[in-house]
């Protein structure tokens, strides 16, 4: 670096606000492409990054607005599958109607529901597995802990959602309703799952009206 260029870092570092209050020297300031090696102005090139951040700002917010119409067709059809249930007036018909609107509503492949049956034994040893069950399970079928509730399916699921059903806060299940996809990604382990989470609430609380009639 020449002693002259020394002198003009220099004055630069001293005055940080030189070029803002005369911008017209921008014009004059030539600095290397590092794509091209061609030159340009930092003027050029102050243009040209603030073109870059604004695109990229516009690809943002097309991505926040596509999560947005995606998440008020999760919450219409949320809102649509409880008004549903709430309108069904004879209890034994609410596992028909939860299944049949969930699989249209969301698009479900496979949505299968388990009761369990009074004095039936075949459904104990699932039952024990979804007793200790915390939550609902979302990810591949062969990490789930049971996959009981698919096993009239013709075609095995690869992704599965598998919410044990409870009444309110009682560790007990009196069901499993499950959620099944051949597209192993479609309920992968990486979904966001506060939908499922109140779906499943929704569920345990209309299908709780059938065990309330149980003798």
């Amino acid at each position: 670096m020449t002693e002259e260029a020394v002198q003009v870092a220099d004055f630069l570092k001293a005055h940080p606000d030189f070029l803002i209050k005369n911008p017209g020297i921008l014009a004059f300031v030539k600095l290397p492409e590092q794509s091209t090696g061609n030159v340009a102005s930092l003027h050029e090139r102050q243009v040209q990054t603030m073109r870059e951040k604004v695109k990229s700002l516009e690809q943002r917010v097309v991505e926040m607005t596509h999560a947005a119409v995606e998440n008020q067709a999760i919450i219409d059809n949320l809102q649509s599958l409880t008004r549903a249930l709430l309108t069904v007036k004879n209890a034994a018909d609410l596992p028909e109607v939860l299944v049949e609107k969930i699989r249209r509503q969301f698009m479900v492949p496979m949505v299968c529901l388990k009761l369990w049956g009074q004095g039936d034994e075949t459904d104990n040893t699932d039952k024990l597995v979804l007793d200790e069950m915390k939550g609902l399970y979302c990810g591949f079928a062969e990490n789930a802990p049971t996959l009981k509730v698919f096993e009239a399916e013709e075609i095995a699921p690869r992704s599965v959602v598998v919410i044990p059903l409870r009444v309110g806060v009682s560790p007990q299940t009196f069901g499993c309703l499950g959620f099944g996809s051949p597209d192993k990604d479609r309920f992968s382990p990486t979904l966001e799952t506060d939908f499922l989470h109140t779906l499943a609430e929704t569920a345990c609380a209309a299908l709780s009206r059938i065990q309330a009639i149980q003798p």
